[in-house]
């Protein structure tokens, strides 16, 4: 399945890309057929109002852009998730393609890059179809936790068999926005050292942003941890950019160190 949604969605990009290697004059014509189908339809239907061509037609060629971004959303938003993708590395993807789409524009004749088109006509209809898809997908993961058919059970709103059928099948696994871990969040214990642990308190009271963390790092030796650590420092910086992670540390001569990651 994975593979025919990557396969898919490179398909729906190069075919964006392709309509972007056309002329001014062939872009167009191609969008000017389309404007005087839905003018004459609209005339049909409201005989009485006047339609300015040029302005529908304008209408109609930005709607293409947002439509053809609105899709590439959805289908790179499924495609990352079977790739096990945060959905950051989704909006990168989004905004990658639509920065290719307006360079290529270079190429075509009397056509060129457009940072509006890019942001408001292409990034931003990518990223509302992929957030209302990552949005409902983690709102169903958190509706089938096993908390929820716990508490559920014990308010006799589902039966056992319900219950069971939910709490053993394949659970919806949450979209993370990102995985990288972006504070830190430190508590040190020194034993019989009441006022320095005070202080200590005082000073992590906050969760400290990732970089001061790797750069404290930096002036930290490599041979320094010991053996009381079961890991090196270029392993301890690793695990630490990752989020969710949480480390404690316990020396033999009683300080304690825990290492939590936001």
């Amino acid at each position: 399945m994975k593979h025919f949604l990557l396969i898919t969605s490179i398909i729906l990009t190069i075919t964006v890309f392709s309509m972007s290697f056309a002329s001014s004059t062939d872009s167009s014509a191609l969008s000017l057929e389309v404007t005087n189908f839905i003018a004459n339809l609209l005339e049909n239907i409201f005989p009485s109002n006047t339609i300015v061509l040029d302005d529908l037609h304008i209408f109609v060629r930005k709607s293409a852009h947002i439509t053809e971004y609105f899709i590439l959303g959805i289908s790179w938003f499924f495609t990352g998730k079977y790739w096990g993708l945060s959905f950051i590395k989704i909006l990168v993807i989004g905004l990658l393609i639509a920065s290719i789409d307006e360079i290529i524009q270079i190429s075509a004749t009397d056509r060129g890059p457009s940072i509006l088109d890019t942001l408001l006509f292409d990034f931003i209809p990518y990223t509302v179809s992929a957030y209302i898809f990552w949005f409902f997908h983690n709102r169903k993961g958190d509706q089938s936790m096993p908390g929820n058919t716990l508490a559920k059970l014990q308010n006799k709103k589902i039966t056992p068999e319900a219950a069971y059928k939910k709490l053993y099948k394949k659970q919806n696994k949450k979209i993370p926005f990102t995985r990288r871990a972006h504070f830190i969040k430190l508590k040190v214990e020194v034993p019989g050292e009441r006022g320095v642990n005070n202080l200590l308190r005082v000073l992590f009271f906050l969760p400290l942003p990732m970089f001061i963390a790797r750069f404290g790092m930096s002036f930290v030796k490599a041979d320094s941890f010991g053996e009381e650590m079961p890991f090196t420092k270029s392993e301890l910086v690793r695990m630490i950019s990752s989020r969710g992670i949480s480390i404690n540390v316990n020396s033999k001569s009683g300080e304690k160190v825990i290492i939590k990651t936001i």
